[in-house]
């Protein structure tokens, strides 16, 4: 695992008061979940999966998977979500949402953005928007990049 990602989970672990998660993911639904998608997710990715399946941090929601009926599923189900901003705004296939703001945002993997490690960067995605029209703003340059500036943003 890459230190930020042990770093955010350690700063989760001091602030566990904070911490709604859904239990960790099976390796089963992670790889069924890869399999609907399309996509090979980075090995934090992964281990966040496997260590809270989706998890609310203070007012943060991170999208992940927590159940095998990714069809009869909800918010924060990353693949349900992401299936469903495919069918509902045509969101291309390279997007899988981690985040939505709120403000009409979302924080996406991009596995068109990929890193130095062959892991795909998190960016910006505005649903509704053409792919065209959409800036695909590089956020941070892997998964555990973001978790960590996200449970430092609430812990600060």
């Amino acid at each position: 695992m890459s230190d930020e990602y042990n770093k955010a989970k350690e700063l989760m672990e001091e602030n566990d008061y904070m911490i709604d998660d859904f239990g960790g993911a099976s390796e089963t639904i992670i790889k069924k979940a890869q399999m609907v998608l399309d996509v090979e997710f980075p090995e934090d990715y992964k281990q966040f999966l496997s260590d809270f399946g989706a998890l609310t941090f203070g007012s943060i929601e991170i999208y992940g998977v927590f159940k095998e009926d990714f069809e009869n599923s909800g918010v924060p189900d990353t693949v349900w979500s992401t299936l469903n901003e495919r069918k509902l705004v045509s969101m291309p296939k390279h997007y899988v949402i981690l985040l939505n703001t709120g403000m009409g945002e979302m924080y996406c993997m991009n596995f068109a953005e990929l890193n130095s490690q062959n892991e795909p960067k998190i960016t910006s995605y505005f649903p509704g928007f053409s792919e065209e029209a959409q800036q695909n703003e590089v956020l941070y340059d892997n998964f555990g990049e973001f978790l960590l500036d996200m449970v430092n943003e609430e812990i600060n």
